[in-house]
């Protein structure tokens, strides 16, 4: 047979089969197969009603919505910071707006208060132009224990003349539990022994003058009296209260 060539070595027979032939007819029945259990799945699912153009366009449409969504985050990102900023920028010139609502109060008010000063020298409320204390205010000093004593003496613009004399200062207070007046010579430095400030203007003066409580001395009021030799003297008592500088 042309197939077979068959050998013979002494008493036996060796014949040499085509394994080669088997392997291919083996490797061709698994590949088709193969084809068709795939040719069978896509049927199925085509019987399924799956169409694989209809899920390649599916996707496509999945996709451009996609691509449509993140277009859309981005452009409500860049409106929330661009809000972010507007808000931001309201909030800096509302408070800018209230701070200068509130310089603007404060000068109004420091205005109001320098208008009522001037009008008392023009034309005081109770008809007197006598010498009178306008202002007084007990301010923070630089330490502890340290204050300023601030005050504005006045005369109506009716007088002419030169008024002069001195202020006598006494702090009233507790020591010990015991009630204590302090005069100014003890609790200041002044240009006279006596502890009182000397004056002379026309129509008015600011006297100021630093003091420094002893220790233990806790003071409730200051008592203050203007003396000149031509005008009636005046007496104000005043509560211990200090104030901010202004």
């Amino acid at each position: 047979m042309a197939g077979f060539s068959p050998l013979r070595t002494g008493a036996f027979v060796i014949r040499q089969h085509p394994t080669w032939r088997r392997r291919a007819v083996l490797i061709g029945a698994v590949l088709v197969s193969l084809v068709s259990l795939y040719l069978m799945y896509e049927w199925g699912r085509f019987e399924g009603g799956y169409s694989k153009f209809a899920e390649i366009q599916r996707r496509r449409e999945l996709t451009a919505q996609i691509d449509t969504l993140k277009e859309e985050n981005e452009r409500l990102r860049a409106e929330v910071a661009s809000a972010e900023l507007a808000r931001n920028v309201d909030n800096q010139a509302y408070a800018a707006v209230e701070k200068n609502l509130a310089d603007l109060q404060a000068q109004v008010l420091k205005h109001r208060e320098q208008l009522t000063f001037y009008r008392g020298i023009v034309s005081p409320e109770d008809g007197i132009g006598n010498l009178r204390i306008q202002r007084f205010q007990v301010l923070p000093g630089g330490a502890e224990h340290h204050y300023r004593l601030r005050l504005v003496l006045v005369q109506s613009m009716r007088q002419e003349a030169m008024v002069s004399g001195s202020v006598v200062v006494q702090l009233e207070g507790v020591r010990d539990n015991k009630p204590v007046q302090l005069p100014l010579s003890e609790a200041g430095e002044t240009s006279r022994a006596d502890g009182q400030l000397p004056f002379q203007f026309r129509y008015f003066q600011n006297l100021e003058q630093d003091i420094v409580l002893p220790e233990g001395f806790e003071p409730r009021a200051v008592t203050v009296e203007v003396r000149s030799a031509r005008l009636a003297p005046v007496r104000e008592s005043y509560p211990w209260q200090v104030t901010a500088e202004g």
